[in-house]
């Protein structure tokens, strides 16, 4: 049988090339890799995105906080880079790894005659007290893919699970890796790779199987 199959054209994208687009793609956006409360973030800027800070009572201006992480390298399957304990790669599915940093301003109220202070370093230009912590990230996900008979569509990485490095007790490591779970999914959804990419001058291929994952690439069957 030939490499296409019962249709007529074959295209695909390999694991290199999905990581030089990623990489591409956070360098010129790193303001997609790094979110941050005003107190770390005052405003949106190419290097960094403003997220409000986390309302609590008692707390003037809200907990400041900061997240950023480094270019998600993926693995698509089958599985070439180690997972830890946990996780494995199945078939239509890729991995990722990254290394997330989160920061919190720690703000210290000690009595009532100390609210003034607190609320002006609240409101301040820089943080009053950081505390950071990185952690070794890795996820497995899978393509969501959509397509139209005209030729356009796109696919989209989604994270499906995440495993973090090293973090105890259970309970807590269960908490971090719902929320960054939550963030790297929300980043990621959000990159489309066309279809139209796979377009070669004049051709255009009319994707009817696919895109999926398989040996190590995206690939995707059709006619012209």
């Amino acid at each position: 049988m030939s490499l296409t199959g019962t249709h007529e054209v074959f295209a695909s994208i390999d694991e290199g090339a999905l990581n030089a687009v990623l990489e591409a793609f956070f360098d010129a956006r790193p303001r997609r890799r790094c979110y941050g409360s005003p107190i770390f973030v005052p405003t949106t800027t190419v290097d960094a995105t403003e997220i409000p800070a986390i309302a609590f009572p008692g707390v003037p201006g809200g907990i400041g906080w900061r997240i950023g992480f480094t270019t998600p390298v993926v693995d698509l399957f089958e599985q070439t880079q180690p997972l830890p304990p946990g996780l494995s790669l199945e078939p239509g599915q890729f991995s990722l790894r990254t290394e997330v940093e989160l920061c919190v301003n720690c703000v210290a109220r000690k009595d009532v005659r100390g609210e003034a202070a607190v609320a002006r370093s609240a409101r301040a230009s820089r943080p009053d007290h950081v505390v950071c912590a990185k952690i070794g990230v890795f996820g497995i996900g899978h393509l969501d893919v959509w397509n139209s008979p005209s030729g356009d569509g796109a696919v989209r990485l989604r994270v499906d699970r995440v495993e973090l490095v090293d973090i105890r007790p259970d309970a807590l490591e269960t908490v971090l890796e719902c929320v960054i779970k939550m963030i790297l999914d929300g980043v990621l959804s959000t990159i489309e790779l066309p279809l139209r990419a796979l377009r070669a001058g004049a051709f255009e291929l009319i994707v009817e199987e696919g895109p999926e994952i398989a040996h190590d690439c995206i690939q995707a069957f059709g006619n012209v």
